[in-house]
């Protein structure tokens, strides 16, 4: 259960907070890296997540409280950073920059707490969490129409434009539309979104490797360099319009990541077909099959989590894989539904820094 951002706020500033919002993060079963490609992605929203509480001010400042991360106050008019108000300062930014007959009385000041039980820097996106319950709570205060799309479509603003992580829509959009227990299959290319049931007698399992994850803004945005770069060699707009006989003409970097896509994209496909058809072993099959790529191929993995996946497996789990961007962070198995606790005293007894993060 999450900790209550409103009692956080209230102790703070001895005062009651006039919007509160909550967003879940969320878990990429399969599809990683394919989001900003304009391909295909199937993630899922978890139960935990981040509660945001605000009231404006009229004191030109932001006054952030948070167990986060450490508490900040800067000017209201003040710029980026690296901090965790940057956040802040987008979301009241792109807000406004949508809804310019609003009031803006964030303009004059904000003062806001924050509680999560998102582990930080993991793969489970707790920065679109943040960017979404942002949004939300000065939605409540403002009173605007903001949809699921064009709340997705400003959290990756907040993300370009103030945190400088060129990323794709899928974490945005996932969490501002996921459905509990539903895996999200999103095409981000024409935007089609179908939401279908996991499995039945089968779980997802979500384990922190102990090591947080270090992709930095460059590295991340030195990937998608280097798909763009692959793309105007093949004389395409985006790799998922790639073939295989168009990616076997490519070397070096250029063939790795591209390879990737394409065959990540053909991954999410039979997926979602084998969750449609209640076949968890093919599901499992390529998520063993979709690390590998992501090791070898798009070279986001670590020694770490490619020790986690070989040991599982040696278990009894259908699949797993690395989740999120990489560099360390959250890995992710499908195991039978009763087999919880003892895979992950069996994994833990191999990796003592391990973290139980969510089952789904």
């Amino acid at each position: 259960m999450i900790n209550s951002s409103k009692e956080l706020f209230e102790e703070n500033f001895s005062q009651s907070p006039i919007a509160t919002a909550f967003a879940p993060g969320r878990v990429n079963l399969i599809g990683d890296h394919t989001d900003y490609n304009f391909g295909l992605v199937m993630p899922t929203p978890l139960s935990l997540g981040i509660e945001v509480s605000i009231i404006p001010s009229n004191t030109l400042l932001i006054e952030g409280k948070t167990e986060l991360f450490k508490e900040s106050v800067r000017s209201i008019s003040a710029p980026v950073d690296g901090s965790w108000l940057d956040f802040v300062t987008g979301a009241i930014n792109v807000f406004y920059e949508e809804f310019p007959n609003s009031s803006k009385i964030l303009k004059n000041g904000i003062k806001l707490a924050i509680s999560s039980n998102l582990p930080a820097n993991s793969g489970v996106s707790s920065s679109a969490a943040l960017e979404i319950s942002l949004l939300r709570a000065i939605n409540k205060i403002e009173n605007q129409v903001l949809d699921n799309y064009k709340l997705a479509k400003l959290a990756q603003k907040i993300e370009h434009n103030f945190i400088g992580t060129m990323c794709g829509l899928m974490d945005q959009m996932v969490i501002s539309s996921g459905v509990t227990e539903k895996a999200m299959f999103f095409d981000t290319k024409n935007g089609n979104i179908e939401n279908v049931s996991l499995f039945k007698n089968h779980k997802f399992l979500i384990i922190h490797s102990g090591s947080t994850r270090t992709l930095s803004k460059s590295l991340y945005n030195l990937r998608r360099q280097e798909c763009q770069d692959a793309s105007k060699k093949l004389n395409i707009q985006n790799l998922s319009e790639a073939n295989r006989d168009m990616v076997d003409s490519l070397e070096g970097i250029s063939f790795k990541r591209a390879n990737h896509v394409i065959s990540e994209n053909k991954r999410v496909e039979i997926c979602l077909n084998a969750l449609k058809n209640n076949d968890p072993e093919t599901f499992g099959e390529k998520m063993y099959e979709s690390h590998f790529s992501l090791s070898q191929n798009y070279e986001v993995s670590s020694e770490l989590l490619d020790n986690i996946i070989e040991k599982s497996e040696s278990l009894n789990i259908l699949g797993g894989r690395l989740t999120g961007a990489g560099f360390g962070g959250c890995c992710i198995f499908l195991i039978n539904q009763n087999d919880t606790e003892q895979i992950f005293d069996t994994l833990s007894s191999h990796f003592s820094d391990i973290k139980f993060v969510d089952v789904i």
